[in-house]
């Protein structure tokens, strides 16, 4: 029976692509053991506890930047989430440690190395975090998702171009299915409005300065995922607007919401990107300004210079400005056509299988 820890936390972008290669490598192999390993203070409860496997959780603390007094506590974290994971690996002794980014990678995969497991990290950024550049150099394997992330690393032989795992059935929606559960009118154009699950506060302020100008056009119409904190607000904004709108603080049926958009405007982290490519779809991208290293900025360059996405920095972003690019391209077929073939060269609809085969290959050694 084989054994298997993943480690990955803080937020979604890291924790679903961990839940994706566990639910294919159980797949795979049902009588295997997995074992997450996150923090109390993010999304691994919710998210794991989901997906139906087991979590146990250490102290692990994110890279302070800046000088402030945290700072100083930093080595007693990492010290103390060292020890937690030892004893964690002592008692669950894993044949394989897999680590998926954020902070709790870092003890993790750290001991693992120490210990001699096999360990193999996945990193979903074009910009690799500071924690895989780090593991690299004692990980077995690093499967990256961006060509460009390979000139960050000193080991060469180690590194996979795999992409991103995405969530299964991602493509699998259907466009007049979604037209109905959505609410939409199915001859119009559909702007999807994606802040991410806990909505941008800027994002949908410009997009409520944009409506105005969004009106003057009949065959344009909004689905628009605002997060919880701003719904009723939107909700009752959009009523007495002229434009067909349907507005949610979440949106459960991710791969309806593709199928019916013809554009989306978003943030620039991983997942997203990794599903729009997986669809096929066109995007104005709005990397968040203040991700770890500006790593949104650097997957949405990424993907404005292949052609398959614009850039809009959040500096720049005013209602006036975000409507006009968006109107010019829902009224220009050829470019939106352009954009999708180009950002489907991109996707890596095998990248979860792949992973687990990387895996099976150092588990065999």
């Amino acid at each position: 029976m084989v054994k298997v820890i993943l480690a990955g936390g803080g937020t979604g972008g890291h924790i679903y692509p961990a839940v994706a290669i566990a639910s294919e490598f159980k797949s795979r192999y049902p009588d295997s053991e997995i074992l997450f390993v996150g923090t109390k203070k993010g999304l691994e409860k919710e998210i794991v506890s989901k997906h139906q496997f087991r979590l146990e959780f250490i102290s692990a603390k994110g890279f302070v930047r800046g000088l402030k007094k945290e700072i100083l506590l930093l080595p007693f974290f990492l010290m103390r989430s060292i020890i937690e994971t030892w004893m964690i690996m002592r008692n669950f002794k894993p044949d394989i440690v897999v680590g998926t980014g954020g902070y709790v990678s870092l003890p993790v995969v750290l001991m693992a190395g120490i210990m001699g497991k096999k360990t193999l990290i996945q990193e979903q950024n074009s910009f690799p975090g500071l924690s895989t550049r780090i593991l690299s150099l004692v990980a077995g394997r690093v499967c990256l998702s961006y060509e460009n992330s390979a000139n960050f690393f000193l080991v060469r032989k180690k590194l996979k171009i795999l992409g991103n795992p995405v969530r299964k059935g991602i493509i699998s929606g259907e466009k007049n299915k979604g037209i109905k559960e959505l609410n939409l009118h199915p001859d119009k154009k559909t702007l999807f409005i994606l802040g991410g699950s806990q909505g941008s506060k800027k994002i949908n302020a410009s997009v409520k300065e944009a409506v105005n100008y969004f009106e003057q056009y009949e065959d344009i119409q909004l689905l628009w995922q605002t997060g919880e904190k701003d719904f009723e607000n939107i909700k009752n904004f959009m009523k007495d607007k002229k434009i067909t709108s349907s507005v949610f603080p979440f949106i459960q049926d991710m791969a309806s919401a593709y199928a019916v958009s013809d554009l989306l405007v978003c943030r620039a982290g991983a997942l997203t990107l990794s599903e729009i490519a997986a669809c096929g779809k066109p995007s104005i991208l709005i990397p968040y300004p203040f991700a770890t290293g500006d790593h949104q900025r650097y997957n949405a360059l990424f993907l404005k210079e292949k052609g398959a996405a614009e850039l809009l920095l959040e500096s720049e972003l005013m209602g006036e400005n975000l409507a006009e690019r968006a109107v010019d391209l829902l009224m220009n077929e050829n470019k939106l056509k352009q954009m999708s073939e180009n950002i489907k060269t991109l996707a890596k609809p095998l990248a979860t299988s792949q992973i687990v085969n990387e895996m099976e290959e150092l588990l065999e050694r």
